[in-house]
């Protein structure tokens, strides 16, 4: 069934995707192609616009039927959950990945370098980044893992001889809020200005959150 009540000019709704029955045993694979199925109409604006999701056209997206869907989530808010959690994850291993491939540079460049994995992320997946920020009713580490990777490449500065500005915690929140905050005002604005500006803003910020303290440099 679809969101809105059929009229006499409603476009009719998509026909369900057939799909192949699982083999005995394949019951997480169902779990994940549910999953997979509702992280795709998040990343979805258009979709997810007019109204909240319902059970049924995750199902639909999937192509199943409603009930299978509580045989792995009890509830929507449970599937909502084991979405976002998903979100997050992969956000974080953007970051991991950054940091990583960074390690060899000053401790600035690689606090950039964590900044500009969070940029892309942002950018390469509008829709659910906007809502994985929206969703104060659910719980999760999600925010508190992301939060760590920041405080982490903050505390790195100080440690490595730098005097911070600030402490690395109050740091690590200005720097996110700073970089989230400019992703947020380019989107709210209509998509002014570029992802260069907007990397070229990462690249300034940290730059200027630490200095090379007189009697270590």
């Amino acid at each position: 069934m679809s969101r809105h009540a059929d009229t006499p000019h409603s476009p009719a709704p998509p026909a369900v995707r057939p799909r192949s029955r699982n083999a005995r045993g394949e019951g997480e694979k169902l779990r994940t192609e549910i999953l997979e199925a509702m992280l795709r109409l998040m990343a979805d604006e258009e979709r997810m616009r007019p109204v909240p999701l319902s059970l049924r056209e995750v199902a639909r997206e999937a192509g199943v039927t409603a009930p299978a869907i509580y045989r792995h989530f009890p509830d929507k808010e449970a599937l909502s959950q084991a979405a976002f959690d998903s979100l997050f994850g992969r956000l974080v291993e953007a970051m991991d990945r950054a940091d990583a491939d960074a390690a060899a540079l000053p401790p600035a460049e690689r606090l950039a370098a964590l900044a500009h994995a969070y940029c892309d992320f942002a950018e390469e997946n509008p829709a659910s980044f906007r809502i994985m920020f929206n969703a104060a009713e659910l719980s999760g580490d999600g925010p508190d893992r992301v939060a760590q990777r920041w405080r982490t490449a903050v505390a790195r500065l100080a440690d490595t001889g730098m005097r911070l500005i600030q402490s690395p915690e109050a740091g690590a929140v200005s720097v996110w809020s700073s970089v989230h905050g400019q992703l947020v005002l380019r989107r709210s604005a209509g998509g002014a200005g570029s992802s260069a500006d907007t990397h070229a803003f990462v690249d300034e910020l940290t730059r200027s959150l630490a200095a090379v303290d007189p009697a270590t440099g």
